[in-house]
């Protein structure tokens, strides 16, 4: 990473950081010692339990570690050293309740799972109302910090960090960061996450959901939200990733569908590093900013997307990833709510900057991105698949229950501006015509890839709105008694009113 990112990163972090002040874990707002409160203002209150508070630099604390939160009390407190320590094995703390592990710092408690015998660094297994922050964890063989079937979990100033980069050995590097999955009531904020594998700051089959003011960088998915209801993700950062915020469905998980998600005041820029990972999240282009697949029901707006060298947005049915998907080895997850096509997508009041202007190769969409350039010179910034349309209009999906698509089904663009170097040229496309009466979009093997190409703009005729879109209902997540997100605690905030 250059100079200037370090920089950002860190005034990102930073700022972060000052919002919250010292004294928010209680009415002594003038925490001046830091062996009482963390760099992000947490005070440690009377009775916490300190681990290992003297240890020097390098100093294994696993065991105290693990004695600390064996067993722990309700609503205990548990404290980190400040400093730089290693930990050897995973750190499991079930069904607990309420409590909070916190370290000195994201940049002042850091440990090191280099020579873990575990899988993940951190694993919450069940409980409620539980927080972890001010710490980070680092070389993880798998994941960072997990939390699993838990009511009420907050992350907050805590990192997961890979520093071998992804096209020079990082494929290897743990697969999550920061990962929460099947829960309720999710608040992830402050955090940072580099290097991961598969995504950096995941949300994974659970409702009720936050994730604000974080950072993700150099992963292959950035922010990643899957098969979750109730998710608002807004006012974050993610760049360098092969892929920076995407929003999935996938079949065969015990939640089978995602609802109402919600990208918005985010900025996704730069996200052009290789795509090395596995599975579903390896199909994805390396060089987009936001990608939605096999989900409804997501608004995008208000962010800044640009220089995103493949596209800005893609959004795109699970027919281009399974191609002669075929209904008996779906037909589980299709019984539990999961679908392949895509639909209610609203993209508008987006600022685009100098996407798709040189796409990556090695991907998915190498046919779609050399077909888009040789016949247009130009490689549309938000690209529709449009499959699941075109088979849904033509009753071929109504083995599985979709029927044709409805005005309030479509997806549609509206109100995105284009700040574009005057070369670059502000399009869409889809790759399907949707028309199932036109008979140049089939042909005896199926459906015809016909690149559909247009400018961008109210009048477009792909992903045009015939009817304004509904706008979504915002996420709030409840936690110990409060109510966070924009109709909770930033209910005043700017963005939350756009």
């Amino acid at each position: 990473m250059n100079t200037i990112k370090k920089i950002k990163l860190a005034a990102a972090i930073t700022a972060g950081m000052t919002l919250i002040g010292c004294g928010s874990s209680s009415d002594d707002d003038s925490c001046f010692d830091e062996s009482t409160c963390s760099a992000s203002g947490y005070t440690f209150p009377a009775g916490a339990v300190f681990v290992s508070a003297d240890a020097a630099d390098g100093t294994d604390i696993t065991e105290a570690f693990v004695t600390a939160v064996t067993d722990v009390a309700e609503d205990a407190v548990v404290v980190l050293p400040k400093g730089n320590f290693k930990v050897s094995a995973t750190v499991n703390i079930v069904a607990a309740n309420g409590i909070t592990v916190t370290g000195h710092g994201i940049e002042a408690t850091k440990l090191d799972f280099s020579t873990s015998a575990g899988n993940d660094g951190i694993f919450f297994d069940g409980g409620n109302n539980l927080t972890i922050r001010d710490l980070g964890v680092y070389e993880v063989p798998k994941n960072g910090i997990k939390a699993d079937a838990v009511n009420g979990i907050h992350f907050a100033y805590t990192a997961a960090v890979w520093e071998t980069p992804l096209d020079a050995g990082g494929e290897d590097n743990g697969a999550y960061g920061l990962y929460p999955v099947s829960s309720e009531n999710v608040l992830m904020e402050y955090n940072y996450s580099k290097g991961s594998a598969d995504a950096g700051i995941y949300v994974g089959q659970s409702n009720n959901i936050v994730v604000r003011h974080n950072v993700a960088e150099h992963n292959i998915a950035g922010i990643e939200i899957e098969n979750s209801t109730m998710a608002d993700v807004y006012n974050n950062e993610a760049f360098d990733n092969s892929a920076g915020i995407l929003s999935f469905d996938l079949p065969g998980l015990p939640q089978g569908k995602g609802d109402n998600v919600r990208i918005f005041n985010n900025t996704t820029y730069e996200n052009n590093t290789a795509n090395v990972g596995s599975g579903v999240v390896g199909a994805v282009p390396g060089g987009t900013g936001i990608l939605i697949l096999a989900t409804s029901n997501v608004e995008i707006y208000n962010n800044n997307i640009r220089d995103n060298k493949s596209n800005g947005v893609t959004i795109t049915s699970y027919f281009l990833m399974d191609a002669e998907l075929d209904d008996e080895d779906y037909s589980a997850t299709i019984l539990n709510g999961w679908t392949p096509t895509v639909k209610n997508i609203s993209i508008h009041d987006n600022t685009f900057e100098n996407n798709s202007s040189e796409p990556l190769t090695g991907t998915l969409f190498d046919e779609v991105f050399g077909g888009y350039a040789a016949y247009y010179q130009s490689v549309p910034a938000i690209i529709y698949d449009g499959a699941g349309e075109l088979l849904a209009n033509a009753e071929q999906l109504l083995t599985i229950g979709i029927n044709p698509y409805t005005d309030a089904e479509k997806s549609c663009v509206t109100n995105n501006a284009n700040n574009n170097d005057s070369e670059l040229a502000f399009t869409i496309g889809s790759i399907y015509d949707v028309d199932a009466n036109d008979a140049a979009n089939f042909n005896e093997e199926g459906p015809v890839e016909t690149l559909q190409f247009s400018a961008m703009g109210d009048d477009s005729t792909i992903l045009n709105c015939a009817t304004a879109p509904t706008r979504l209902t915002a996420a709030t997540v409840t936690f110990k008694g409060e109510t966070y997100g924009c109709l909770g605690d930033d209910s005043e905030l700017a963005a939350c009113a756009l």
